[in-house]
């Protein structure tokens, strides 16, 4: 019987896998053709329209402490006359709001694919404080079927969104962008690249044609187990079997027997 080795702390165990003898092998996985990836945009550009997007949403923050204030006053019975900026009609925040916007664009774009509109929707989401990431996944693909930009933020501006609009943290916001209203934001969002996805569009307005498998190949370390070294594993994994099985068939025989 092999003696079993004994380590005295984690570091003697990080030491004999490092030592530990490995070879390179190389392993095949098979890849989704379906994989879409967020866009990225250059660190000065996103600042940018964070900036620009910051400045613009400023007065439904304004707007929002106004009704906080307003409500205070009702119960003192003072008259108060607060005006909706226009911009809130065409403001969307958080996930939900996005997904049904989305929803309704795609249903009506399809039913009315020659429509125009002095509207230009544009998603600007927070991915990277959102976790996990999967919750906003669906966004990206909905946005590569609606045809709408989305602008990646630069890091931290959840909570510097969420407080220009006077809430405590806003990780998507959509906004439908009219010209001459805010220009800046339109200029800006002609940099923003598209989402393509045309296998997406061709299940939609074509025949599907089929997509060959995408074959990855990576390669790692595995370490070397020699053949005596092997079988004695195969024997100890045996031998605790067996002690299990009897273990169990005992504690049945006990519970009978009660």
């Amino acid at each position: 019987m092999s003696e079993a080795k004994v380590y005295t702390s984690l570091q003697n165990v990080r030491t004999a896998a490092a030592n530990q003898e490995k070879k390179t092998v190389f392993k095949h996985v098979l890849a989704s053709p379906f994989i879409l990836k967020w866009p990225t945009i250059h660190t000065d550009l996103g600042q940018t329209i964070l900036d620009q997007l910051l400045k613009t949403v400023e007065p439904l923050g304004k707007y929002k402490s106004q009704c906080r204030a307003e409500k205070k006053k009702r119960k003192k019975n003072e008259p108060v006359e607060l005006i909706e900026p226009e911009l809130r009609q065409r403001t969307f925040i958080g996930i939900n709001q996005v997904t049904r916007y989305l929803e309704a664009y795609i249903e009506n774009e399809r039913a009315n694919p020659k429509s125009k509109t002095d509207r230009t929707p544009v998603m600007y989401i927070c991915k990277r404080e959102i976790k996990p990431l999967q919750l906003c996944q669906h966004l990206l693909y909905m946005s590569a079927l609606a045809k709408i930009k989305v602008a990646p933020m630069p890091a931290n501006a959840e909570n510097r969104i969420g407080k220009a609009l006077g809430i405590q943290r806003a990780s998507v916001v959509l906004l439908e962008i009219m010209e001459n209203k805010e220009e800046s934001l339109r200029l800006s969002a002609r940099d923003l690249p598209l989402v393509e996805a045309p296998w997406l569009e061709n299940a939609l307005t074509r025949n599907i044609n089929y997509i060959g498998d995408t074959t990855k190949t990576l390669m790692t370390t595995v370490p070397i187990v020699k053949k005596n070294q092997q079988q004695s594993q195969k024997n100890d994994l045996k031998r605790k079997s067996e002690v299990d099985d009897s273990a169990n068939e005992n504690a049945k025989k006990l519970k009978q027997s009660n």
